[in-house]
């Protein structure tokens, strides 16, 4: 193989693999990108930590787990919104908690997608992540006028930012 040939073939080498790389938090526009894929990824982590406790515990008296930490975070539990959450806990049925153990897995299969494919900035990852932020605005919509709070709202408010931002990253990228 000749010399020209050779360096033309790194050169190209060097431009796939860099097309390939993950993101450095550095690079221009890449930093709220970054930041985003952290948060899906670490969001996604603790999902995978929660479904495995709750198939692990499916069978656990949760009202009884949550009376534990209450008092050890010196909480009352005679106080009422405690004592709701206390009860309400206590009253799930083992297949419920199997349930919501499967399902916190398949979301956190979905996040670590997302934060992965960020990460490696995929553009099916951008459209993954403005497609499924999207769906779930309306639910949280309904839940802020339901519960307001300024929490809720918050949430809200970000992931509408995230979903504009990501928006304009993928038409820019397209025009």
């Amino acid at each position: 193989m000749s010399y020209p040939l050779r360096r033309r073939l790194a050169r190209e080498l060097i431009a796939a693999s860099r097309q390939n790389a993950p993101m450095r938090s550095s690079e221009s526009g890449g930093r709220l990108l970054w930041l985003i894929a952290l948060e899906r990824t670490l969001r996604g982590l603790l999902l995978v930590a929660a479904g495995i406790y709750l198939l692990a515990r499916s069978g656990a008296n949760f009202g009884d787990i949550a009376n534990h930490i209450a008092r050890r975070l010196e909480l009352d539990p005679q106080r009422p919104f405690i004592r709701h959450i206390v009860a309400k806990l206590g009253h799930l049925k083992k297949h419920e908690v199997q349930l919501f153990g499967a399902l916190a897995l398949g979301y956190a299969a979905l996040e670590i997608t997302e934060g992965v494919g960020l990460f490696y900035r995929k553009r099916w990852a951008e459209w993954l992540t403005v497609v499924a932020t999207s769906l779930l605005v309306p639910l949280e919509a309904y839940e802020l006028v339901r519960h307001p709070s300024a929490l809720k709202a918050g949430g809200i408010a970000v992931n509408v930012l995230i979903v504009a931002y990501l928006v304009r990253v993928v038409r820019r990228k397209s025009g």
